[in-house]
């Protein structure tokens, strides 16, 4: 019961940041929800580890936008390693990387991307 709560919540924050995401204008949107395309694999190749972001996206300029749903987990490694590998794929690609942060987890998000120095502009939902 737990779980399908989650998921549904996951579910509702993921259509409001597609909503967002639309209305700045990207275009070619890929995410993990009903009509989207599903975002491509990422391995990384410090530790093989493989990650699917919550979005992605071009641009008007035709760059790439990787977007991630912040979740406050107890085990932050795994979130931090993604995150630093969008970070990196977002800045070779002359993209860009939102972390979309619901509500009552701005300060969780905010002191990971600190302490990490992680470069992600973060988005209140």
């Amino acid at each position: 019961m737990l779980k399908k709560t989650r998921e549904k919540r996951y579910e509702s924050t993921l259509q409001k940041m597609i909503q967002k995401i639309e209305k700045k204008g990207f275009i070619e949107i890929k995410a993990d929800y009903a009509d989207y395309e599903t975002p491509a694999k990422l391995v990384s190749q410090n530790n093989s580890d493989e990650y699917i972001p919550d979005a992605t996206a071009l641009n008007r300029l035709g760059n790439k936008a990787y977007f991630e749903i912040s979740r406050k987990i107890k085990e932050t490694e795994k979130l931090v390693n993604k995150w630093k590998v969008l970070e990196t794929l977002a800045n070779i690609k002359r993209g860009v990387f939102q972390i979309f942060v619901p509500h009552g987890s701005m300060k969780f998000t905010k002191e990971l991307v600190n302490k990490y120095n992680i470069n992600a502009e973060l988005v209140k939902l």
